[in-house]
């Protein structure tokens, strides 16, 4: 479970309920699977190993036979299970046959996101140092694992190693990329870095962006204890050019007043070229860089074929989990070599679309190239061969 993230599956009738602990899962580090029945869990338990299992009582009546078969079947996973409190006496006896833990409604959230870092191995990374004692060490480059990036080619892996370089910033850092990049994502997995795995990025619109508005939060942040939050601005080539100016002169002030032991943290993301694969220029970008030095180039999607594969996974995962009237929880290898095949110029964002539009067309458990319907057309697509040639060329050329 060291190199990759946990699995877990959820078992729970109610659609609030069982979203919460989806998202709650999910912050975790933790590969979600939403099954609608008991049926469906002993067959997820069967095929994959899973780190937890999430249950809600009064699903049958033997609840507790059940679980004990699922140990024997799968004896790494521990079981969760939320009961009324009316209940208790019915859930004691099941920690005899195998319950790890149960949570009580209504569910407390800070008792729940204990509880599920515990049972998915976490918690002592997550426990808070004693009185008087130093806060426990960031891991090294070397050991990061991250949390919410495929990062299997090696040039995922030097972006994440600059990144977590970019860190120690006093300001933040900034992102760049190609359109549909996944901006977002590398910007919680900066906010991972800096010590704030489980919490919610800030996002600010360009409206939000005014100094007055960003001096304020950042001195409310500033007197609050902890680990800063992370705020992330998208597209700041697109800033209003009377916003640029002042933005500057904030950030230079800042960047001389900062206090080093808590900086700021701010995710800048650029589009380096748009739909069409031009570039994008942006004066304000390169007066910005002199004042934030830390860039950090997001790879295009057709550079790390080796992690296509596991974004496709936990793109069903997701959707699954947050929708768990789809059916579809794997792919076959076709539609995955077919996949490999495309040159995704719209990026992650591209493959993420391609991905929900044939999940929500298959009514199977495992999507194929069938189901990805007229996208398959797009192979004949004049633009999509042209592009798959020119790329084809440019690697031949490095290769000779």
């Amino acid at each position: 479970m060291s190199g990759i993230s946990p699995n877990a599956v959820v078992c729970i009738p109610d659609p609030r309920l069982r979203s919460l602990f989806s998202l709650l899962l999910t912050d975790a580090g933790a590969m979600v699977a939403a099954c609608p029945d008991l049926d469906e869990v002993q067959r997820v338990l069967a095929t994959r190993p899973c780190a937890l299992c999430v249950l809600v009582q009064g699903l049958i009546p033997d609840l507790g036979e059940f679980i004990q078969a699922s140990r024997t079947a799968s004896p790494g996973t521990k079981f969760l299970l939320i009961a009324n409190r009316e209940d208790v006496d019915a859930v004691m006896p099941l920690f005899g046959f195998g319950l790890s833990d149960a949570l009580l409604q209504p569910i407390n959230p800070k008792r729940a996101v204990a509880s599920l870092h515990k049972l998915l191995g976490k918690d002592t990374a997550a426990e808070p140092p004693a009185p008087g004692a130093s806060a426990p060490p960031i891991p090294t480059e070397a050991g990061y694992r991250p949390l919410h990036l495929a990062a299997r080619s090696a040039v995922m892996r030097a972006m994440v190693n600059e990144l977590w370089t970019a860190r120690n910033d006093p300001l933040g850092v900034i992102l760049r990329g190609e359109a549909g990049s996944e901006f977002e994502m590398v910007a919680r997995e900066f906010q991972a870095m800096g010590g704030d795995p489980h919490g919610y990025l800030v996002v600010l619109s360009h409206q939000e962006l005014d100094v007055e508005t960003l001096a304020t939060r950042l001195s409310l942040d500033r007197l609050n204890e902890g680990v800063p939050r992370t705020y992330f601005v998208p597209e700041i080539e697109k800033l209003p050019r009377s916003q640029e100016k002042p933005l500057l002169e904030f950030l230079r002030r800042s960047r001389r007043m900062r206090d080093r032991e808590k900086p700021l943290r701010i995710v800048f993301a650029s589009t380096e070229c748009n739909d069409e694969g031009r570039s994008v220029d942006c004066e304000f970008l390169e007066e910005l860089q002199f004042i934030m030095p830390a860039v950090v180039k997001i790879p295009a999607l057709r550079e790390r074929r080796e992690d296509l594969e596991l974004i496709v996974r936990r793109a069903l995962m997701d959707l699954t989990a947050i929708f768990p009237a789809y059916r579809a929880r794997s792919i076959h290898p076709s539609a995955m070599q077919w996949l490999g095949s495309r040159t995704w110029r719209g990026n992650h964002q591209e493959l993420v679309g391609v991905i929900r539009k044939a999940v929500m067309d298959c009514a199977n458990r495992e999507l194929t190239t069938v189901h990805f319907g007229k996208l398959t057309e797009a192979e004949t697509d004049p633009d999509e061969l042209a592009a798959a040639r020119v790329l084809d060329a440019v690697t031949r050329a490095g290769m000779g």
